[in-house]
């Protein structure tokens, strides 16, 4: 494990240390939210925004994320940004995987067990996105338009999180002997990584709320799943690992059926254009099934393909079989 010293725990543990000395609102929704997740999204997805600050997202030069302090009306947040590149397919940068990931807890999980922070996909002009990764003064490959018909950049946001650290060891085995609710936390997050086959265990992938009561795992990094390539940085987490899962959960996610995910998961975000600007709107017809990033005059879409959903429907099965086999136990 690194040592505290080292630059990634070191700024996991500033955004700790900002949490603790910031007043926390009345509506907050816990120790890691500082704001209601449904204030979040909307900030995410729709709310003007002013970059006041931009850092590299661990604290290193040549990254392809950035931690940035932006503004929304009354509100100070931080977000990790993520210009795709151009196609926005290509490894370890697929924008609708990390909101796939995000979609896909909500499918089984409550807000309060959520193991992904808010996460959503917006088109900024191209020179906004080039401003605001230069303010971090690394030049060398600016950003370039994700589609060559229009000068944007899609960009995912992802909500940055208060009051988490790097987990010392995951999970950790005492723990889980002694400690229900912390068992029944990592199983919802082992679940959310097997069912999207989650392929990177690169460490700061994968952080631990500090309250004690209710110790959260979440996944911040998830381009590395579904149907991409592995890492070389190991792939353990895209595994079942644990003995027991919680039963609401299992419970849930025994009524999905192949027909809902592919509703639910085939269209996560459709983007049109209007007066010069792509803005989100309601999903219309799926313009290609087979295709995750699709698209035509005025339109773009990003979702899961048909193999990709058909593919986790079946880790979906698969798991229940082993349920009902015993092979894994229910946590009541």
């Amino acid at each position: 494990m690194m040592r505290r010293t080292d630059p990634l725990r070191a700024l996991v543990l500033v955004a700790a240390v900002v949490a603790v000395a910031a007043p926390v609102p009345a509506t907050a929704q816990d120790a890691n939210f500082l704001l209601p997740i449904a204030e979040i999204e909307q900030i995410l997805r729709e709310g003007d925004m002013q970059v006041l600050d931009v850092r590299p997202s661990r604290g290193l030069p040549g990254e392809r994320t950035y931690r940035v302090t932006l503004q929304s009306g009354d509100h100070v947040l931080q977000v990790k940004y993520a210009p795709a590149t151009e196609g926005a397919d290509e490894f370890n940068n697929q924008p609708r995987y990390e909101l796939a990931a995000y979609g896909v807890q909500a499918l089984f999980l409550d807000e309060r067990e959520m193991v992904v922070p808010p996460t959503a996909i917006r088109a900024f002009p191209i020179d906004v996105v080039r401003e605001t990764v230069a303010r971090t003064g690394d030049t060398a490959m600016p950003p370039e338009p994700t589609f060559g018909e229009w000068p944007m950049t899609l960009v995912a946001l992802q909500y940055w999180m208060f009051n988490v650290d790097l987990p010392e060891e995951l999970p950790d085995e005492d723990r889980i002997e002694e400690d229900e609710v912390y068992e029944r936390l990592v199983g919802n997050f082992n679940l959310l990584t097997y069912i999207i086959r989650h392929s990177d265990s690169n460490e700061g992938n994968f952080v631990q709320s500090l309250d004690p009561a209710w110790p959260r795992v979440f996944s911040v990094d998830n381009g590395v799943a579904f149907a991409s390539e592995p890492s070389n940085r190991g792939t353990q987490w895209r595994n079942l690992r644990l003995d027991r899962y919680p039963a609401s959960a299992i419970d849930r996610l025994r009524g999905l059926s192949l027909e809902e995910l592919q509703s639910r998961l085939g269209i996560l975000v459709e983007l049109e254009l209007r007066d010069g600007n792509f803005v989100e709107v309601e999903p219309t017809e799926n313009l290609d099934p087979g295709r995750g990033v699709r698209r035509d005059a005025e339109r773009i879409q990003l979702g899961l393909t048909e193999r990709e959903i058909g593919a986790m429907h079946g880790r979906i099965v698969r798991l229940l079989e082993r349920v009902d086999d015993g092979r894994y136990e229910l946590i009541p």
